[in-house]
C-alpha cells in the first residue's frame, strides 16, 4: 500500500502534495497529545443524563405545612375537619391589660400557651396585641382586666387610647421590646401583627383622634424592631402613602388584611399595585370576612397571593354552601401560600466516585405565594448493600419560586463507596424546628422525604 500511497502522490502537482503530507503530519501528532492529555487530568468520557418524574398529588391533597392555608384562631376547629390546621393564631387572649396589668407587672401566660399549642402540633404561634376593643366580650367581664391597661393615657373624656401621646409610644415599645426579648427566638413564633392602634389593633377609628403619621410609624417600629428575624404585619386598612414608609422602614414588615371573600378586602391592597406587588418578597395574610363570599374569596387568594386564611369567623358552615362555593372554599384552601411539587431530578447515568456531578430539578409551585422561610432542599444517597447513608445539599432553590423553575446545582461524590444508591430528596427547615416540607408528590416516607430512584457510582 505504501507504493500505491506514493505513485498516488506523484501524480498530484507539488503544492498538493505538501498540504497533504502537512495535514496527514498533524493528524499524527494531534493523537497521542490528545491521549495523553485525558489520561493525565483522570478525565471520565462524556456521561449520558437520566431524567427521574416525580408523582404529582392531586389538588385536594391536604399539605400541612407552616404558614400556609388554613390557621386556627378562636379556638375554632379546622373546616372541613379533614383540612389540617397546626398554625394557631391569639389575638382576644393576649390584648395589653391582659399582659401587663400594671406598668411592668408582666403576665405572659397566654403567649406561652399560644406557643406551647402550635409547638404540640409542629405549627407557628402568631399573635395581635390590642390596645382597643370597642364592643369585645372582655369588656363585660368583671373578672378579667381591661382591654387598655390604666396607665395608658385616654383621649379627653372617652375610653379611647390617646394614640399620639408619648407615653402612649412609650409604654407601647417597652412592651414590644420586653416581648421580643423573651420570644423573639423562639422557632414555635412565626409572625406578630403590629396590632396596637385602632379598633381592635386593626389600624382603624371611628371616634377620637387619629395616629400622626410619626406616632404610627414608631408604633410600627416598635413591633419590626422587637422581632427581626420574625414575619411583622401591618393591617392595609392604612393609607397607601403611610403603608409604603413603613415597608420602605423594615424589610421584615409584611401585610395583613381581616376581610377575606368581601369586596376590595375592605383594605387599601386592592387600590394600589405596588402593594398589589409587597408578596414577591414578604407575606400577606388574612382572615374571612363575616360576610364573606366564598368564590370571591377563593378568586382573591390567587389575585392577591394571600398566604393564609382562619378557620374562627366564617360566616356559614360548610354543609351550608352550594356546590360551586364548596369547591371555590376548598380551591382556597389549597391554593393559599404555597403548595410545591417536584416534576423532575436529572442527573448522569452513572456517578463517578469523588467527582462533582450537575443536578437539575424542576419545581412547580401551584399555591399563590412563594414560602418565604428558609428551606433547604437536600438529598439524601442511601447505599443498597450496606445502608449508608449520605447527605448533598441542593441549597435554597425553593426561594421566591412562583409558578414553573428549573435550577442547577453542583454535587460532590466524595465519600461515596461504588455501588448502587436509592436516592431521595426532601426539604428541610435549616432550624430543625418545622417537619420536612410536605411537598404535591406522592411516595412521602416517615423521614418526610421522597424518594427519586435508584442510581449507581463507580
Amino acid at each position: 500500500m505504501a507504493s500505491v500511497r506514493v505513485r498516488d502522490l506523484s501524480s498530484l502537482t507539488k503544492a498538493r502534495r505538501r498540504a497533504l503530507v502537512a495535514l496527514a503530519t498533524l493528524v499524527c501528532l494531534a493523537v497521542p497529545i490528545l491521549g495523553s492529555s485525558a489520561l493525565a487530568q483522570g478525565a471520565s468520557p462524556q456521561r449520558s443524563e437520566r431524567t427521574f418524574r416525580m408523582a404529582p398529588l392531586g389538588m385536594t391533597a391536604d399539605l400541612p405545612n407552616p404558614l400556609r392555608g388554613q390557621y386556627r384562631w378562636l379556638g375554632a376547629e379546622p373546616t372541613p375537619a379533614t383540612v389540617t390546621s397546626n398554625d394557631v393564631y391569639y389575638r382576644d387572649q393576649v390584648y395589653w391589660g391582659r399582659i401587663e396589668k400594671a406598668d411592668n407587672a408582666w403576665d405572659f401566660s397566654w403567649i406561652e400557651t399560644g406557643l406551647a399549642e402550635a409547638g404540640s402540633r409542629g405549627g407557628k404561634f402568631g399573635f395581635r396585641v390590642m390596645a382597643y376593643c370597642p364592643g369585645c366580650w372582655m369588656g363585660s367581664r368583671a373578672d378579667l382586666p381591661p382591654v387598655t391597661p390604666d396607665f395608658v393615657p385616654r383621649q379627653a373624656g372617652t375610653d379611647v387610647p390617646d394614640w399620639n401621646s408619648p407615653v402612649f409610644v412609650a409604654q407601647w415599645r417597652e412592651l414590644m421590646t420586653e416581648l421580643g426579648r423573651r420570644y423573639g427566638d423562639d422557632p414555635r413564633l412565626g409572625y406578630v401583627d403590629v396590632g396596637g392602634y385602632g379598633a381592635y389593633g386593626e389600624w382603624h377609628v371611628w371616634e377620637g383622634e387619629r395616629v400622626s403619621d410619626a406616632n404610627g410609624l414608631a408604633l410600627v417600629d416598635a413591633v419590626a424592631s422587637a422581632f427581626p428575624g420574625k414575619h411583622v404585619l401591618l393591617n392595609t386598612m392604612t393609607p397607601v402613602p403611610f403603608t409604603l414608609e413603613a415597608l420602605r422602614n423594615h424589610r421584615n414588615l409584611g401585610l395583613r388584611t381581616d376581610s377575606l371573600g368581601c369586596p376590595d378586602m375592605h383594605s387599601m391592597v386592592a387600590t394600589d399595585k405596588r402593594l398589589q406587588s409587597v408578596w414577591r418578597t414578604r407575606p400577606f395574610f388574612s382572615e374571612w370576612c363575616t360576610r364573606a363570599d366564598p368564590v370571591l374569596g377563593a378568586q382573591q387568594v390567587r389575585r392577591f397571593h394571600v398566604s393564609t386564611l382562619s378557620s374562627g369567623n366564617m360566616p356559614w358552615r360548610g354543609t351550608e354552601l352550594t356546590g360551586r362555593q364548596r369547591t371555590a372554599y376548598t380551591t382556597a384552601l389549597a391554593t393559599a401560600g404555597y403548595r410545591i411539587k417536584v416534576r423532575s431530578l436529572t442527573l448522569p447515568d452513572v456517578l463517578d466516585a469523588g467527582r462533582k456531578v450537575v443536578v437539575r430539578t424542576a419545581w412547580t409551585n401551584q399555591g399563590a405565594a412563594p414560602a418565604y422561610d428558609a428551606w433547604d432542599v437536600r438529598l439524601t444517597f442511601v447505599h443498597a448493600a450496606t445502608g449508608r447513608t449520605i447527605t448533598r445539599s441542593l441549597g435554597r432553590p425553593l426561594e421566591g419560586l412562583v409558578d414553573t423553575a428549573v435550577r442547577s446545582r453542583k454535587v460532590s461524590t466524595k465519600g461515596m463507596k461504588a455501588g448502587r444508591y436509592d436516592l431521595f430528596v426532601g426539604v428541610v427547615d435549616p432550624s430543625g424546628y418545622s417537619a420536612p416540607m410536605h411537598l404535591a408528590n406522592a411516595g412521602r416516607t416517615t423521614a418526610g422525604t421522597y424518594r427519586v430512584g435508584a442510581v449507581e457510582v463507580r
